[in-house]
């Protein structure tokens, strides 16, 4: 006999929320007068998020920076991979923050409480005061009080010390940190595993408090978000290719089935080993691909960066949140820089979005009501996390200027089997 738990048990992570999404609004609904219960399992789900936000993010910046410090060696390679990454990512969350703010997404949809009333960037911002925010002038107090961006600054600065060290006290700074992070990535997977309960509590609050409206909005911000997702698919992706003269739907062809797996799965790592040899068969640089690839998987989430800043603006939007231009590219700052530190994080949307929201004022019930249709939104967003690092490695190649022939890929495949 199969009982409901070991149906439950069965199902992955997407379809646990789902019938979290479904059984917390029919139970609140049903029962409202539990509100109040409701909401406590939701804002628990959210500290226990905020718990691991610091001690993940900062010693994966001291990892990340003291790595690409000690590979000073590759020299061309490393600067073109990591400017490209930046100036890509930055420049895609710029567009569709503004172009989507501009357009109003998530403006009349009933996500959060009735008459909320928000405090958040709603004044100017002075940019002497807010860039000597950064410094962090005490370390310790700035980690304890879970201030993000001061600790990631330091981070980046602890990092590049680490990095210029001998190669032994190198590594040994940086196993002890890699320990470390294993350690937060198994503290996140409980905590993630956990995130049903919270999204049950949240539904199942607001669907007691203010009815099921709430979820026709949720419904509103998947449909916009696949639409940036054609966007890139269909527009700034074939941009990009034809500026470095790439042939684009020849690489889209080439890697068609591995596209379709990352998007049925909803996984980018299922994706990464026959994706190196996909690449390498047809005519990419093994050096290119080898190095490329693996660092694109931190550093250059296209997918992951729309649906951050769609996600972001839907939130502030829905909340009647008003910002400035000045507002705006700090929004796309703060979500470029968290998004690079915690790109590897399992179900790192929402521990983006959360690390992200303090820093702009949204609220995180918002966020977590965002994260109960993430696994409709997921598996575009995957999908275009792959063809992206597929683009990449062409444009790098084409910059290094190491481009082989099919012909001499397939040659070299035959010698090496």
């Amino acid at each position: 006999m199969v009982t409901s738990k070991g149906i439950l048990s069965r199902l992955t992570l997407g379809g646990q929320l789902l019938v979290a999404l479904v059984i917390g609004a029919l139970v609140g609904l049903l029962q409202p007068s539990w509100a109040s219960f409701y909401q406590f399992l939701g804002q628990a789900f959210i500290a226990l998020i905020n718990m691991v936000i610091i001690p993940l993010v900062f010693p994966l910046v001291v990892v990340a920076v003291a790595g690409v410090i000690s590979q000073a060696s590759l020299g061309k390679l490393l600067t073109r991979t990591l400017l490209y990454f930046f100036l890509v990512t930055t420049l895609l969350t710029a567009i569709f923050i503004f172009v989507s703010y501009s357009l109003g997404f998530g403006h009349g949809t009933n996500i959060g409480q009735a008459g909320s009333s928000i405090e958040g960037l709603t004044s100017s911002i002075e940019w002497d005061t807010f860039f000597l925010s950064f410094i962090p002038s005490n370390i310790v107090k700035v980690l304890s009080d879970g201030a993000l961006l001061p600790s990631i600054i330091f981070a980046i600065f602890l990092g590049y010390g680490i990095g210029k060290l001998k190669t032994e006290k190198n590594q040994f700074f940086i196993n002890g940190f890699n320990v470390w992070i294993e350690a937060i990535y198994n503290v996140v997977g409980v905590v993630i595993k956990l995130s049903p309960i919270g999204i049950f509590g949240f539904i199942a609050n607001d669907v007691a408090t203010t009815g099921l409206e709430k979820l026709v909005g949720l419904g509103q911000f998947v449909f916009g978000t696949y639409i940036a997702y054609a966007l890139l698919f269909l527009g700034i992706f074939p941009i990009i290719a034809l500026f470095f003269k790439v042939p684009y739907l020849t690489l889209v062809k080439q890697i068609w089935e591995l596209l379709t797996l990352a998007f049925v799965s909803g996984s980018s790592s299922v994706v990464l080993p026959p994706l190196l040899r996909n690449l390498k068969e047809n005519g990419r640089s093994e050096a290119v691909t080898d190095f490329v690839v693996p660092l694109g998987y931190s550093f250059n989430l296209e997918g992951a960066a729309v649906y951050s800043a769609m996600a972001t603006v839907f939130i502030a939007n829905a909340y009647g949140i008003d910002w400035s231009v000045p507002q705006l590219l700090f929004t796309v700052l703060v979500l470029t820089l968290i998004g690079k530190t915690v790109a590897t994080v399992p179900s790192g949307a929402v521990v983006v979005l959360l690390a992200a929201a303090p820093q702009l004022g949204l609220p995180e019930e918002g966020v977590a009501l965002i994260f109960a249709v993430d696994f409709f939104v997921n598996a575009g967003r995957t999908a275009l996390n792959v063809l992206g690092q597929a683009l990449a490695v062409s444009v790098i190649e084409k910059a290094e200027g190491e481009s082989l022939s099919v012909s001499e890929a397939e040659a070299n495949y035959a010698l090496q089997s």
